[in-house]
């Protein structure tokens, strides 16, 4: 066939698509220029005029882009160029991406401003020199010289040695720049209705999954054929991939649950845990429950009922008001009392993008000085375990914490 006529078959069939087929955003305008305002109302706090925003978490929270490839540890001739600038005080917020991925920000995102890298040479991607250039004459055409930027140092993207280009050519315009990774990070903190709405349907399929392994898993199951057991029953009921591998792992809880799902089968009589998330657009709970396959034996209940002791715990100190140091104080006296060596700890949940394998800036459980007070809204997990470990999504409210997943702190027995 002819190169005409494959190119006629082309043209012939892109009627068949619109944009709009692919639109897929995960809030409502009046959501997102909710979150605008309080990224604004940070800056302005922080003293910074100019925000130049790229970690892929941040831009997903604040308009709604998500991508597959951030060019995190790509080649040095694929450098990240994507970011999004936002003013303190001025419109217009405007994205900058490469010009290949201009459609799939119009499809995921709310941003209306969206401008390519200009390429040259006839190459189809930009060059760091390229986008170097771009990024400052860009703030230059508003008006946006000799002013204080601020940048997301903690974020993995872009690499240091991008990062420094990007101060330099900054600084070559007149402008300061400084660190605005916690300040973003809190402004998106305390969840709204609609976000803890994304979390409960996150727990649905969570607890889908967990379920589902309770079920069909046998002493020949491998690790990962756990894992693929939990996703796919978890996708079924509305979930999806977890930025960070949701784990299917025997052995103690250290090493296992900070390792990979293996082909090793999960055998009869063997004390496993999964330790996994549910997501929904990108929503992130955490549920971890231990797992035998056989008769258990009672002290493997004893310790689970021990672990799941601390719930009560956090449902006393966990209180809108009270401190997080003052939770972490007394979920440690409980463990210390029962002489397990065990703990507990926390940290802050919701929205998280690969390549991230970590949600937010708030932890606790670190340090009983910290005075900080639990505010409602905020979503975080509660960590607690001896010889096994349970971890559960918790919603803090007026009310009292409020646990997310219907699936009993126990021992999940497989009684094959």
């Amino acid at each position: 066939m002819e190169h005409r006529q494959l190119r006629d078959f082309i043209d012939g069939r892109q009627h068949l698509y619109t944009a709009a087929d692919f639109v897929d955003r995960a809030f409502d305008d009046v959501e997102y220029a909710r979150r605008l305002g309080e990224l604004r109302r940070r800056l302005r706090a922080a003293g910074v005029d100019v925000a130049v925003v790229t970690a892929p978490d941040t831009m997903a929270w604040l308009h709604g882009y998500r991508s597959r490839w951030y060019r995190h540890h790509s080649s040095t001739t694929l450098p990240p160029t994507q970011c999004t600038v936002v003013h303190a005080t001025e419109d217009p917020v405007f994205m900058i991406e490469v010009p290949d991925h201009i459609g799939l920000v119009r499809a995921t995102s709310v941003v209306e401003d969206i401008r390519a890298v200009p390429v040259g040479n006839g190459l189809a991607e930009p060059t760091l020199d390229e986008y170097l250039a771009f990024l400052p004459a860009q703030l230059a055409e508003h008006g946006w010289r000799d002013c204080t930027v601020g940048l997301e140092l903690w974020s993995c993207l872009p690499n240091p040695a991008i990062t420094r280009r990007i101060e330099a050519a900054l600084h070559d315009t007149g402008c300061r720049t400084v660190d605005v990774s916690v300040p973003l990070r809190r402004a998106r903190c305390v969840k709204s209705e609609v976000e803890i709405a994304k979390l409960e349907r996150a727990q649905h399929a969570c607890d889908a999954g967990l379920a589902a392994l309770r079920t069909h898993v046998t002493a020949d199951t491998t690790e990962l054929q756990a894992w693929a057991l939990y996703m796919n029953a978890n996708v079924g009921a509305g979930g999806e991939p977890a930025a960070l591998h949701e784990t299917i792992a025997s052995g103690p809880l250290m090493p296992s649950l900070h390792r990979i799902s293996s082909r090793r089968p999960l055998g009869a009589e063997t004390l496993f845990h999964a330790d996994v998330a549910g997501v929904y657009d990108g929503y992130h709970v955490r549920t971890t429950r231990p797992y035998f396959i056989g008769a258990a034996p009672r002290e493997l209940h004893d310790l689970t009922g021990v672990a799941a002791g601390a719930y009560d715990v956090l449902r006393t100190y966990g209180r809108v008001g009270n401190s997080w140091g003052e939770l972490t104080a007394r979920l440690n006296e409980y463990h210390a009392k029962t002489g397990l060596g065990g703990g507990a700890c926390g940290y802050e949940l919701g929205l998280s993008v690969p390549p991230a394998d970590w949600v937010g800036e708030l932890t606790w459980g670190m340090d009983e000085s910290v005075d900080s007070p639990i505010e409602a809204g905020t979503v975080t997990d509660v960590e607690t375990w001896n010889t096994v470990a349970l971890v559960d999504t918790v919603v803090f409210t007026d009310d009292g914490p409020r646990f997310l997943s219907a699936l009993a702190p126990e021992l999940q027995v497989a009684d094959r």
